[in-house]
């Protein structure tokens, strides 16, 4: 076991893993982007392999005496710990925590105070959170059975409402003239390309660019009120307990989500881009967590 004082966190996504070496006071010593990682899909030997290829982009005077690697796909403890074994063969690490990209969210928003913590970004999810582990997770069911008030979920409203004669004409003409995109176009990439789900939410930068438009608000507060009604209400009574938000799509439009929220009588106490700067305070306050 080595002896240096720094802390390798990981916010590991399916499209990109973000990279974080820090010290035990939170100076960043390094920080970057690497390529996706499902844990679900890869092999324990590619897992390693990724793993080598990541060490090989840190100063190797810098060893990491904690390692902690929240991933998508790290749904079971059996994914986990294929995972955390990867990592043990790559770093000499003392502590070496795998897991999922929701607790994540839940230490990165709460920290150690009880709650709920809920991600929007291309996908969604909610749980609930009592300051230490998760106690229960109304599940997101994926883009197409789930995912509402995400990113996809707005994109796919989006399209539907454009071809479906439901938006305004004024809509129609510029989100037309603005992606270049036809109807054929958008079939295409949701029903026979990969990813239609990151398509859907690549056309969300419409929606912002359109939002004072009475009919973007309205969109959104249709796609967040279900998120609340599907993934906050069926947690049962909540009052009294912090809800917050982590992601690119809550944090962009965070007052109509607050608007919306408050409809239900939920207050959000916090909204945040993205995890690693609240991971980064958890760790050096929780340093055997």
């Amino acid at each position: 076991m080595n002896t240096t004082n720094y802390i390798l966190i990981a916010d590991g996504g399916s499209t990109k893993v973000e990279w974080c070496l820090i010290d035990i006071n939170g100076n960043v010593k390094a920080s970057f982007q690497t390529e996706g990682l499902n844990a679900l899909m890869v092999s324990e030997e590619d897992a390693e392999a990724y793993f080598i290829s990541v060490r090989k982009r840190l100063d190797p005077s810098l060893i990491p005496d904690r390692v902690y690697y929240y991933g998508a796909g790290c749904a079971t403890l059996q994914i986990c710990t294929r995972i955390a074994d990867a990592i043990s063969r790559v770093w000499d690490a003392g502590t070496i925590g795998v897991e999922s990209d929701m607790l994540a969210a839940c230490r990165a928003v709460l920290g150690k105070a009880p709650g709920i913590a809920c991600i929007l970004g291309t996908g969604s999810n909610s749980a609930l959170y009592d300051g230490s582990i998760i106690t229960d997770n109304i599940p997101p069911m994926g883009f197409i059975l789930g995912d509402e008030g995400s990113g996809t979920a707005i994109g796919k409203r989006l399209v539907g409402d454009i071809f479906k004669r439901i938006a305004p004409v004024e809509i129609c003409e510029a989100f037309l003239e603005s992606t270049k995109l036809t109807k054929g176009d958008i079939l295409e990439k949701t029903y026979r390309e990969p990813a239609p789900n990151k398509f859907l939410a690549s056309l969300v930068p419409f929606v912002k660019n359109n939002l004072s438009h009475p009919y973007i608000q309205r969109l959104l507060e249709k796609v967040f009120t279900e998120f609340f009604e599907r993934n906050i209400l069926p947690y049962g009574e909540i009052s009294g307990i912090k809800v917050s938000f982590i992601g690119s799509i809550a944090d962009v439009f965070s007052d109509i989500l607050k608007r919306t929220g408050n409809k239900f009588g939920i207050s959000i106490d916090r909204i945040i881009p993205r995890p690693m700067p609240g991971l980064i305070t958890f760790h050096i306050t929780n340093p055997i967590s």
